[in-house]
């Protein structure tokens, strides 16, 4: 007999064989079931056997507070003793009373030394009044304390405008401010009016100045300056703007520019 006869079923057994797993299978979901039940009703019963524990530990433990005894003083009459719930509201309130009147003391200083600070603060850097309707400064007199009182004019632009008109040796024309960095034609026409001309600004001497000093002018550039000296050594000294007007280096608008600055 071989092994494989050992595993040859007929169908009616084979049947048996099925209906006996599948009953064996439906036990064991059964019996885990009813262990998970067991097990759940176990832990139920427990819970409320907790909650009931704490609700009478609860009761049990309650200390109701006592109350005021009276107690008779040296003289025979009744004195009220305060209960300590009492005496810890007294205590209470007296800390209190204490912090709040420290705040006080705090908020009062804190105030009087912001005081101080803005004090200190308008002092060194007071406010400045600015020009009314009809007052006017002087164009070139005027240094950055009185620019800075135009209306439109701070800090930075009464510095610029110093010194701008510090390197041409003062201004021609109100209309030269334009050239000063950041003013505008809107900024220019709100402050033009409270600006007055007044013809003091310095020339430059075009045969005595050398090369530094004549390219130090802002409407004077390198080349320009070249040619000027290169015009002084062939001829000698220049005569008037119009030997200028003949270089090449000098357009008119340049001419223009520097016509009132040059003196020969």
């Amino acid at each position: 007999m071989r092994w494989k006869d050992f595993l040859y079923f007929q169908r009616s057994s084979k049947t048996a064989v099925i209906l006996l797993l599948v009953l064996i299978v439906l036990t064991l979901i059964l019996n885990a079931l009813l262990s998970y039940r067991n097990s759940s009703d176990v832990i139920l019963m427990q819970n409320d056997s907790l909650v009931r524990e704490f609700e009478e530990f609860r009761h049990t433990s309650k200390i109701r507070e006592p109350s005021a005894v009276t107690v008779p003083n040296e003289r025979g009459a009744p004195m009220e003793r305060k209960s300590a719930a009492e005496r810890s509201l007294d205590k209470d309130g007296s800390a209190n009373k204490s912090i709040s009147r420290q705040g006080e003391r705090n908020a009062t200083e804190g105030y009087s030394s912001q005081s101080s600070d803005i004090s200190s603060f308008r002092a060194a850097y007071p406010s400045i009044e600015k020009l009314s309707e009809g007052e006017t400064i002087s164009l070139n007199k005027a240094d950055t304390s009185e620019w800075k009182k135009v209306p439109g004019i701070g800090s930075v632009y009464a510095s610029r405008i110093v010194k701008y008109r510090d390197l041409l040796g003062g201004f021609v024309y109100v209309e030269q401010l334009l050239e000063v960095y950041g003013i505008d034609q809107e900024l220019f026409s709100r402050i033009a009016v409270y600006i007055e001309p007044d013809g003091n600004f310095r020339r430059i001497q075009v045969n005595q100045s050398d090369f530094k000093e004549l390219l130090r002018h802002p409407y004077l550039n390198y080349k320009q300056v070249q040619a000027i000296m290169g015009l002084r050594r062939k001829k000698g000294d220049i005569t008037s703007i119009r030997e200028l007007s003949i270089l090449d280096e000098f357009i008119s608008e340049d001419i223009l520019r520097l016509e009132p600055y040059l003196e020969f």
